[in-house]
């Protein structure tokens, strides 16, 4: 397990630090969301006292991703499983596990998806960029319609029944299903191809 080194030095210690109490929500563990916490956290005039992230998995980097798992995921080069060890968040920010579904300015709270509300004072939204199951057009394809012909369905999101091969890959809890799913359904056609997975 990776391990984190911290120095101070009485220069540190006895300096004076501003203590921060106001509730600070950020949602989303993106890459800016971290970031932004680790800014917080390692403030050296500022102690913040109520920091909270709302995440549906948590805190990212708990599970350490073998290769296989880790080129499911595309890459940003922010941060690696080594920088989530040394920042050690966990020891600094609560986490809420959850979904956020919706926000009440007036009363400053949010709403999660298991209808806990999460009281704030500043609330920050990084939820970041985030792969959605594509929308059928519905286009006829007997017709031969060009692009432009197609209805704009960008707009659209899909709601009907997902089918059990097809994965969105946003997290590292998703990789672990998708690999899951293969490795469980990975099963030779007469014509000794392999079951197809469409990934998103």
């Amino acid at each position: 397990m990776s391990y984190a080194l911290n120095h101070t030095n009485r220069k540190l210690t006895l300096e004076p630090k501003i203590t921060v109490n106001a509730k600070i929500i950020v949602v989303g563990a993106s890459s800016v969301g971290i970031s932004f916490l680790e800014t917080l956290v390692f403030c050296s005039h500022m102690k913040f006292n109520n920091l909270t992230l709302i995440s549906t998995h948590g805190l990212p980097g708990k599970k350490l991703l073998d290769t296989e798992q880790r080129k499911f995921l595309a890459s940003d080069h922010c941060f690696n499983d080594k920088d989530y060890a040394l920042m050690s968040l966990c020891s600094w920010v609560n986490v809420v596990v959850g979904r956020m579904t919706g926000i009440d300015r007036a009363a400053k709270h949010v709403v999660l998806s298991t209808d806990e509300i999460v009281l704030y004072d500043h609330l920050i939204l990084c939820t970041g960029q985030q792969y959605q199951v594509p929308c059928p057009t519905e286009a006829d394809i007997s017709q031969h319609l060009t692009n432009r012909e197609v209805p704009n369905s960008s707009q659209r999101r899909y709601t009907g029944k997902v089918p059990c091969n097809h994965f969105t890959l946003n997290e590292e809890e998703d990789c672990f299903k998708a690999l899951t799913w293969i490795r469980n359904n990975s099963i030779t056609t007469e014509d000794g191809g392999r079951a197809s997975v469409l990934f998103c």
